[in-house]
């Protein structure tokens, strides 16, 4: 039996079951996306990306994934292997991978571990809250045999999240029957990270832009606050930093920072960080982000320098449209 888990808090606490377990190193909630990122030229040009962006070396990063595809293709057919994965986009995103590729290798005994709430942890925010008791407890009474239905879901959800044209997501969840309890409002939390038509900013970029319009604040706060307005996201504090850093470089950046903020080889959230002019300026609705900067980064299989495509609360736009 084998456990394949998000996170090193999860993983230490399985101990008492049988089995290995595996902890998952990967973000498929951010960075370059397409549907078959095993590929050497995906894997390559996603480590170029995690070390500019995170200060992630390269090198590592491409020797992490190639590892972990080799141990998914070295699984027996007939292995058992459980899933265990929370609510959040980013957990969901990685079991969606996960399934894809089980299936691809027709590995035949998958089980899945997923909630969204345990009795007396509020806010749930994921598994890691768990003790090694708990997470037995759901072993023994939430596993579940993943079904046709869910490989078929996971399949398509895939396919529709690293697509380069993002209404395939919105057909996506109009068609789902939720055979993944979680999926569908993981894909709505996604769709909010495309930048608003009326600000330029995606819905985490205008929560910290209206924090940080009351007063300056360290990282380690802010991120504490945003995370507990968006407890879909499942939003990593990697990931936190280097969109705060998009909005701090450039010609018109709109937050400023006394420090560099958090990365791969240095995980201080001690930088406080204040609005500029420009973020009032935002803020304030008199200028839209997007007019002014082109931005190098990725939503789903969108790249955002080549797919201008926007959200207005409701549905997705293109630019133009």
């Amino acid at each position: 039996m084998i456990h394949i888990v998000n996170g090193d808090v999860v993983g230490s606490k399985l101990g008492n079951l049988p089995g290995d377990v595996l902890v998952w190193r990967e973000m498929y909630d951010f960075g370059p996306l397409s549907e078959d990122i095993s590929a050497e030229n995906w894997i390559h040009r996603r480590a170029r990306f995690f070390e500019e962006k995170l200060a992630i070396p390269a090198e590592l990063f491409s020797r992490n994934c190639k590892d972990q595809n080799r141990f998914l293709d070295e699984i027996p057919r007939e292995k058992e292997i459980v899933l265990w994965f929370e609510h959040d986009r980013y957990d969901q995103t990685m079991l969606i991978y996960l399934l894809n590729e089980l299936s691809k290798k027709e590995c035949m005994n998958l089980w899945l571990v997923t909630i969204d709430e345990y009795e007396g942890v509020e806010p749930f925010y994921g598994l890691g809250q768990l003790s090694s008791q708990q997470l037995e407890g759901l072993y023994y009474q939430k596993k579940q045999l993943v079904t046709d239905e869910q490989i078929i879901e996971a399949i398509t959800g895939w396919r529709a999240y690293t697509s380069k044209n993002p209404i395939d997501i919105e057909k996506w969840m109009a068609s789902s029957k939720e055979k993944l309890p979680f999926l569908k409002q993981a894909f709505q939390s996604h769709l909010s990270y495309f930048p608003s038509v009326h600000t330029g900013l995606n819905k985490v970029e205008t929560l910290v832009l209206n924090y940080l319009d009351k007063d300056t604040c360290s990282f380690g706060e802010l991120f504490q606050s945003i995370s507990m307005q968006r407890i879909n996201d499942g939003i990593s504090d990697l990931y936190f930093a280097a969109m705060l850093n998009g909005l701090m470089h450039g010609p018109y950046p709109l937050l400023e920072s006394d420090y560099p903020l958090p990365n791969y080889p240095n995980p201080e959230p001690n930088a406080k960080l204040r609005l500029t002019s420009h973020g009032l300026d935002v803020l304030t609705g008199q200028k839209v982000h997007c007019e002014f900067v082109e931005r190098d980064w990725w939503i789903g299989g969108v790249f955002q320098k080549e797919n201008k495509w926007f959200w207005d609360g409701n549905k997705l736009i293109k630019k133009g449209d």
